[in-house]
């Protein structure tokens, strides 16, 4: 008994290729938002235009003293558009964001700071939190000590229970 495959010719290989390859274009254009903004667009043709705002507030009107006009700020593209009193968009502004690869070089950095990351040991951690009371307990006699022998009385520092 002989099974047979069909056997799949290339032009009907380039037709699906090329039917993925639409499909992850469609897919790919409509997640991206890329509208803009002009003076004049009223705040439901600005969220027509980008999508809904990732914030939305009041601020200080920069013309008038006590008024407040609307703000809206998306934060992917960047962009913050305020409008005037009389609802329509007066200014738009670049907003600096904390992008991916920056918030990933500050936390690389707070890491280098503080040094090599502690390792866990199975033994020796327990045995620390087990005897902390009587390590602080001997500080605390130590600095009692020390208050009457020399009367410079001080609270003593501890260490983190975790610190052997």
């Amino acid at each position: 008994m002989r099974l047979e495959l069909p056997m799949i010719t290339l032009r009907t290989l380039l037709l699906s290729a090329g039917a993925g390859l639409i499909a992850l274009l469609v897919v790919g254009c409509s997640t991206v938002k890329s509208g803009t903004l002009s003076p004049g667009m009223t705040p439901a043709q600005t969220v027509q235009s980008m999508g809904e705002p990732d914030l939305k507030d009041s601020i200080a009107d920069p013309n008038h003293n006590g008024a407040t006009v609307l703000r809206y700020v998306w934060l992917e593209p960047g962009k913050a558009a305020i409008f005037g009193s009389d609802e329509r968009l007066a200014s738009v502004q670049d907003v600096e964001t904390n992008t991916k690869e920056r918030v990933e070089e500050q936390a690389h950095a707070e890491a280098v700071a503080s040094g090599p990351p502690q390792q866990f040991d199975p033994i020796q951690t327990p045995l620390d939190y087990f005897f902390y009371p009587v390590k602080a307990a001997t500080i605390y006699f130590g600095a009692g000590l020390n208050c009457a022998a020399s009367a410079v009385c001080q609270k003593p520092h501890l260490p983190s229970p975790s610190s052997g």
